[in-house]
């Protein structure tokens, strides 16, 4: 019968089938349309892209974090996910419309147009998350200019200089000086209470850490004076008066620990340990073993309420909150900055066993939003990648771990009857040549090496 003019062909539910085939894996509604030679024109050069990838993961193993960390290879994975969805939708559009024309009156229409929507969100979510992530590591790498205002803030709003003449973190020692800065509700004063200086050695894979009291007084600034304060208040002090301290907050700061260390400190980050938290969160908490039962009730939590902490021995799970408390409580039985800064080194371990690709991937979304407002450093973004593949190589079983403290410092009564730590400069330069300087990591005739979690002294 012929059909009347005017009136609409019935629906063609091959048309919706070969569209959803064709989204399946471009090519396959080609085949089911019959039209074998386009099929293999639109097959051909995805089955190579996927044979490509499975290589590339194959080839790339543990360096997946690593990449997912460099802008380059971010940008390419955004190319690449476009020519993917423009090809992808070509195949669908054709398989479709070598059965029918759209029409607002078909179901079949309505059915292909879903297909599209659907091929546009697997494209354009991971090409989102992409872009993020390059905003992030651009962001967190300018200086403290980043995304995180309140860090930049704490600096006196001024920007943080980006880091030159580096070694490079591939074949050479780097060192990296890690600041955690207190920033809650109602505190006025934003004072680096938290400082670790992470060294890492990409040759041997040997890696340390050095805590530096935030009590420590009477440090040798780079010019030669000395900080009559607490070490802690120098980064916003310096900051502040650049006429007195023209190398800047950071500069000032890491030259100052450098000279006490007698290493040369190559990068500095800052972390809002309020972030810290939420950082913790995104990767799905971390596993720590408690070798001494904590019992805080004085502990006020990351909002000022006097909540206490207690966590007894064992292994525990801890998520972001518990996590903070574990790095800030320092008042309990037996307790002090020195046990605390121990715990923050035990962590900041157990963070780093926590950050594979896996969880990268799957919690990337709350992670981008978390480092992106809890880290600022002078590290240029094209080294990221670099650095954490230093972090990725370091021998977790064999992190040289110490904490300056008596008898490296002796507790005395400062200024206006503060507490301060007077500093033993020799043995501590020692300790740090020890574990950081150009022959850390050779073997002695004796060795002596530090376990995980040791306290090294003089």
């Amino acid at each position: 019968m012929a059909q009347r003019p005017g009136a609409v062909r019935k629906p063609n539910p091959r048309a919706a089938v070969a569209a959803l085939l064709s989204f399946l894996f471009p090519g396959l509604g080609q085949a089911y349309n019959g039209d074998r030679a386009v099929a293999w024109i639109l097959a051909a050069p995805v089955v190579l892209l996927v044979l490509l990838v499975i290589l590339a993961i194959v080839l790339l193993q543990g360096r997946l974090l690593v990449n997912l960390l460099d802008v380059r290879f971010l940008v390419g994975l955004i190319v690449l996910d476009l020519i993917l969805l423009a090809w992808r939708l070509v195949a669908i559009a054709q398989a479709y419309l070598r059965r029918e024309r759209p029409h607002w009156r078909r179901w079949t229409t309505y059915a292909g147009a879903l297909v599209v929507v659907l091929t546009l969100v697997m494209h354009v979510l991971p090409g989102y998350w992409a872009i993020k992530g390059i905003d992030t590591l651009t962001g967190v790498a300018q200086g403290g200019s980043g995304g995180n205002d309140q860090l930049h803030d704490s600096f006196g709003g001024v920007d943080v200089p980006i880091a030159s003449n580096v070694p490079d973190p591939r074949t050479e020692r780097i060192n990296i000086l890690l600041v955690g800065i207190d920033w809650r509700p109602g505190r006025a004063e934003h004072l680096t209470d938290t400082m670790l200086v992470v060294s890492l050695d990409p040759k041997s894979g040997q890696s340390s850490m050095i805590s530096v009291p935030r009590d420590l007084y009477g440090a040798h600034l780079p010019d030669g004076r000395t900080y009559n304060s607490k070490i802690n208040s120098l980064l916003i002090v310096a900051t502040l008066n650049p006429q007195q301290y023209p190398q800047g907050g950071v500069g000032t700061l890491k030259a100052t620990i450098g000279e006490l260390l007698g290493v040369h400190i190559d990068y500095f980050a800052a972390i809002n340990l309020l972030g810290f938290k939420q950082a913790v969160d995104s990767i799905g908490g971390v596993e720590v073993n408690v070798t001494r039962a904590i019992n805080d009730p004085t502990y006020n939590d990351e909002f000022g309420n006097k909540t206490g902490f207690y966590l007894p021995t064992g292994p525990h799970h801890l998520d972001g909150h518990l996590a903070l408390a574990y790095v800030r409580s320092r008042k309990g039985a037996g307790d002090n900055d020195f046990t605390r800064a121990a715990r923050q080194q035990q962590l900041l371990t157990a963070v780093r066993a926590k950050l594979t690709a896996g969880n990268l991937v799957t919690q990337l979304p709350s992670l981008l939003d978390a480092v992106r407002s809890t880290i600022s450093t002078d590290i240029p973004s094209s080294q990221f990648s670099h650095l954490a593949q230093a972090v990725q190589d370091a021998d977790l079983d064999n992190v040289q771990k110490a904490v300056i403290q008596p008898p490296l410092v002796t507790p005395a009564t400062g200024p206006g009857g503060a507490y301060i730590l007077v500093p033993d400069f020799s043995a501590i330069l020692a300790l740090g040549q020890r574990l950081m300087g150009e022959n850390a990591g050779v073997p002695r005739a004796t060795p002596s090496p530090l376990l995980p979690g040791q306290t090294a002294g003089p």
